[in-house]
């Protein structure tokens, strides 16, 4: 049951009571308290889902489509701990495969392996997914008659005097086109 089922339960159990508000005691006593109840489980918080990278989240849905979550939990727990499991960790046996995951979960900064908690409270109650950030690549701006010089998705170079007309990139799709144009990136402003 969620809290959602909950509430709606609850607040079933309190109108039913209504009718019998007044009789007795009893009845005040008991619609009071199921009132009371509903009162705070609707003030609860939902717990919130932990935040991964998107290479755990691609590593994670290849190894439940082959296998299942507590396989996948039973690696996460294991990493680290000298088992080899950075080759199972990859989907071709090779250990550099997925090292950027292996080097998450065990996180040799901390003492408490924060990151394998998180890890494993993913697979068993679900994630969300880190945004990776967006860049606009703006070459220049106020010349030649227009607000800005960018860089387009085909990698050509355009103009434009509305910021919303220059398209987002992430990191690795600017360097893709072309690692020189990084120093150009300026982040994306939500809002």
């Amino acid at each position: 049951m969620n809290k959602q089922e909950l509430i709606d339960k609850l607040a079933s159990l309190v109108g039913s009571m209504e009718d019998f508000k007044g009789i007795t005691d009893f009845h005040d006593g008991k619609y009071a308290g199921l009132e009371h109840a509903l009162e705070l489980i609707q003030k609860l918080d939902e717990p919130q889902k932990p935040v991964v990278p998107k290479f755990f989240d691609v590593w994670a849905k290849r190894v439940i489509a082959k296998h299942d979550e507590f396989y996948a939990i039973s690696l996460v727990a294991r990493a680290g701990w000298g088992y080899g499991v950075d080759f199972e960790l990859s989907e071709n046996g090779s250990s550099s495969e997925n090292k950027d995951l292996l080097y998450w979960i065990i996180d040799k900064c901390s003492d408490n392996y924060p990151n394998k908690k998180k890890a494993i409270e993913a697979l068993l109650y679900g994630y969300e997914v880190e945004k990776e950030p967006e860049y606009h690549v703006i070459l220049s701006e106020n010349t030649g008659g227009w607000k800005y010089t960018f860089l387009d998705e085909e990698g050509s170079i355009d103009r434009t005097n509305n910021k919303a007309h220059i398209p987002t990139f992430t990191e690795k799709k600017v360097k893709a086109i072309d690692e020189r144009y990084w120093v150009f990136a300026v982040p994306v402003e939500e809002g």
